[in-house]
């Protein structure tokens, strides 16, 4: 009966044991995700750390005049508003852009979802860097590098080994680059948005810049309201505004609404992050170089404060 007692009383203590080992680990997960990287000290950067073009190094003009908005200017830039908390779009585009100019990387572009393409592939999706979004990332880094701003390109195709869990893995590149180059201000997530209609064929979205056919644009810009760590968000979101008015005015109905969640999308880990949708699965590639170039320049406007060709 004694060595029963005993069994029974050492089965009972390493279940309470387990028990507490279990406990631990998801509490040390939770607070991981509410604390913010360090990427400085604990991640290393990825092979791929290098700009695209030749780096154009940028000397800050004697007087910089900074591109002001207006609360009515929320009117170029509506928010279709998924975060289920309230915002004042009004004060937040009018705040001031607190983005500052170095001759170090200020930009890195990355694509969580890099094999993403458009409808002259089969399927949409390659891992063919001349025919995917990585081709869109590639234009977007030479129009801001030939303007002057220092910028990083990612080519990983990040989703290749799995598509659901590639924010994870972009997280961890983001933070190897800031932690090389902590002068980067901010990181542009490109992507193509795909829309289908009640026969599952895929739906262009077309826009015009001038006389040009283009791929409508969409920010996808998240809060905190998921519980993660998220300080950013309200001056990423201020500057979503700013630049999407900003396209808007020169380009009527090249942005679709900015689409706001409760999800952050690695925005927490530089306070000008972008999540940009280029097109859809039914536009051409064509269409989306369009409008990268066009909002390349646009982005490169705001923050020189000046006329860019």
């Amino acid at each position: 009966m004694r060595t029963k007692e005993r069994l029974s009383a050492t089965v009972r203590l390493l279940c309470f044991g387990i028990l507490l080992v279990a406990t631990a680990i998801r509490l040390g997960t939770e607070l991981y995700e509410r604390q913010p990287a360090i990427a400085a000290t604990t991640t290393q950067p990825t092979e791929n750390i290098y700009p695209i073009y030749p780096t154009i190094f940028y000397e800050p003009p004697a007087e910089r005049t900074r591109l002001t908005f207006q609360e009515s200017d929320t009117a170029f830039a509506p928010i279709d508003n998924w975060s289920g908390i309230d915002i004042d779009a009004g004060e937040l585009i009018a705040r001031a852009t607190n983005f500052e100019l170095s001759d170090e990387p200020m930009i890195l572009i990355v694509h969580t979802h890099a094999t993403e393409a458009y409808c002259q592939t089969p399927g949409a999706r390659t891992t063919d860097t001349s025919q995917n979004v990585v081709h869109i990332g590639q234009l977007l880094a030479q129009t801001l590098n030939e303007n002057g701003i220092n910028t990083l390109h990612d080519t990983t195709l990040i989703d290749e080994s799995g598509y659901y869990d590639a924010y994870s893995r972009a997280a961890e590149i983001i933070e190897g680059y800031l932690g090389k180059y902590p002068s980067i201000q901010m990181v542009i997530d490109v992507h193509r948005d795909s829309i289908t209609d009640e026969n599952g064929d895929q739906i262009a979205l077309h826009a015009q810049i001038e006389d040009t056919s283009a791929a409508q644009l969409m920010f996808v810009m998240g809060t905190n309201t998921s519980g993660l760590y998220h300080p950013n968000w309200q001056e990423n979101l201020s500057f979503a505004l700013k630049l999407q008015a900003l396209c808007e005015k020169e380009a009527q109905g090249l942005f679709r609404d900015l689409n706001l969640r409760s999800q952050r999308y690695n925005q927490h880990l530089t306070p000008h992050s972008l999540l940009i949708e280029v097109g859809s699965a039914g536009n051409t590639l064509q269409e989306a170089e369009t409008s990268i170039r066009y909002f390349a320049q646009q982005l490169s406007k705001l923050l020189l404060g000046a006329e860019v060709k």
